[in-house]
């Protein structure tokens, strides 16, 4: 993947954030921490192939790319639940991650009929594309719910072949607070990084 403008896009949005939020995993200087896992995001955009136009999944990437480079970098690797932590605050405490979690809303026909198109897609890109996902749209009893399963997930694969896949749960748990943020209830059973068949993930709109 080139370093274009997206991925370009996403370091300046987020690096001031996660910058803060180093000294939750280390003790390291983290204006130096992040020089060096800049130029690590650099190297892993390099092993990932172009995205296809529309595919909603080019911001879950590169935000596991920007994680995954800090972590790499990390002299002392912390354990999960520091680096949970850490994900948590850098995406929560980050103003544009908070607007772009509030705009809009899945609950209504239009945006549950895209999410359905998109899960259709997803087959064919996940086939072609091992950094993207797989998943199925699955309606809720009412408009104020919905389901997808996803059945093939891009983080973990970007993870393992970084050989860090230990710390794929610290991103599939922030899936909870980005569903409280954007208004919503989120549950989930189990998790393709937990060994599960599935993410079987399910929103309900809170009234």
């Amino acid at each position: 993947m080139k370093n274009g403008l997206m991925p370009q896009a996403m370091w300046l949005c987020f690096r001031g954030s996660f910058a803060r939020e180093v000294h939750r995993m280390s003790k390291e200087e983290p204006r130096i921490v992040m020089a060096k896992a800049r130029k690590r995001y650099q190297k892993v955009l390099m092993t990932i192939p172009e995205f296809e136009t529309g595919d909603p999944f080019l911001t879950n990437i590169l935000s596991a790319a920007m994680l995954a480079s800090v972590y790499l970098e990390l002299t002392e690797k912390p354990n999960l639940e520091q680096v949970t932590d850490f994900y948590h605050h850098a995406m929560t405490n980050n103003i544009i991650m908070r607007c772009y979690l509030k705009r809009g809303s899945k609950y209504t026909a239009k945006a549950q009929a895209k999410l359905k198109r998109q899960g259709e897609e997803s087959a064919r890109r996940s086939g072609s594309n091992p950094y993207t996902w797989c998943f199925r749209y699955e309606a809720g009893k009412d408009i104020n719910s919905y389901s997808a399963i996803f059945t093939y997930c891009g983080i973990l694969h970007l993870l393992k072949t970084l050989d860090i896949p230990e710390i794929c749960p610290a991103m599939c748990t922030y899936d909870y607070d980005m569903a409280d943020l954007g208004g919503s209830t989120f549950i989930r059973n189990h998790t393709l990084a937990g060994g599960g068949p599935c993410c079987d993930c399910h929103w309900t709109r809170k009234l």
